[in-house]
């Protein structure tokens, strides 16, 4: 594989700009796919969770504080055993959640490629592509999120349910940079789905550009973790801040905590209705050019908001 270095700033920033105008423009149709999309779940988990439930009834009836004793007792013997069966009780609920992200891609594919889109697009991409969805929830789950919840049990495990700081601040930087380049070599494993690829091409295909192509894919991955930092990381900040003060100066600096909490609530706001959408338009719009896929020709407006 040969690595291709052709990416400057100006075209990181294009595709954000482009992405943040496009999912502007169909906002309202991104709104109300979320919203379906989350009936939709909490219906599924209603159905999935209904006959779990009458099965671990029956298996704990009678359910009282013995019953209760001997559960901790035995989660006490088997931590590994419960972290296994943690695990894969895990994976397919994110596996499931998933299918609402695959559900969005589909609607970004469509606005990429087509020009326009509406939320009855989330709909029809959930109904025909439902499988290929969950199975590409598992595997990422497996790839991008499993690997540090390991480590953190285990290191939890290891040093007797009491992780010191420093294997806390290990942890933490090993979590950050798994996460960070899992995610930015499977980041183009939904827009290929979406487009019709299987699972297992997908994710070859992801790893194939993204090393490819490594500053175009990583400099839109950074461009992300840069806005998620710049929209969260006052909030955080703010936390850490209060905590070395007296109960006298954290009263004199409310105002500063009162203004980064209203920042923050807008940021949300933004994050649910532009920001998410753009993130997913943004990797449907690199993958499409990276494989000389369609693009529509796009008429945006111009966003009142920097």
């Amino acid at each position: 594989m040969v690595y291709i270095m052709s990416t400057t700033f100006g075209t990181i920033l294009d595709d954000m700009k482009t992405s943040a105008k496009l999912a502007w423009k169909s906002m309202l149709s991104y709104f109300l796919a979320n919203l379906g999309m989350l009936i939709v779940m909490a219906v599924l988990i209603g159905i999935v969770a209904i006959p779990v439930l009458l099965v671990a009834w029956a298996f704990l009836v009678p359910f009282n504080e013995a019953t209760m004793a001997a559960l901790a007792d035995w989660a006490t013997v088997n931590p590994l055993l419960l972290g296994s069966l943690g695990i894969l009780v895990l994976i397919p609920i994110v596996s499931l959640f998933m299918v609402v992200s695959g559900s969005i891609y589909g609607m970004s594919h469509d606005l990429v490629t087509k020009g326009e889109t509406k939320a009855e697009a989330a709909f029809s991409y959930f109904r025909h592509k439902f499988l290929s969805f969950a199975s590409t929830g598992a595997v990422l789950t497996i790839i991008v999120l499993l690997p540090p919840v390991i480590a953190w049990g285990l290191t939890s495990y290891a040093m007797g349910y009491t992780i010191t700081a420093l294997a806390t601040n290990l942890l933490v930087v090993f979590t950050f940079v798994w996460v960070y380049l899992t995610a930015g070599l499977t980041s183009l494993v939904w827009p290929a789905v979406a487009s019709g690829k299987g699972v297992q091409a997908a994710v070859k295909e992801s790893f194939s550009l993204s090393r490819q192509y490594f500053d175009r894919v990583f400099g839109v991955m950074t461009a992300i973790v840069l806005l998620l930092a710049a929209t969260v990381g006052p909030v955080i900040l703010a936390a850490f801040a209060m905590i070395p003060f007296a109960p006298s100066v954290t009263i004199l600096l409310a105002p500063v905590f009162v203004g980064v909490m209203v920042y923050t609530v807008i940021m949300v706001f933004l994050w649910l209705l532009v920001f998410l959408p753009m993130v997913r338009i943004a990797w449907v719009k690199v993958y499409q050019e990276l494989t000389g896929g369609e693009i529509a020709t796009q008429s945006v407006v111009d966003m009142p908001i920097v």
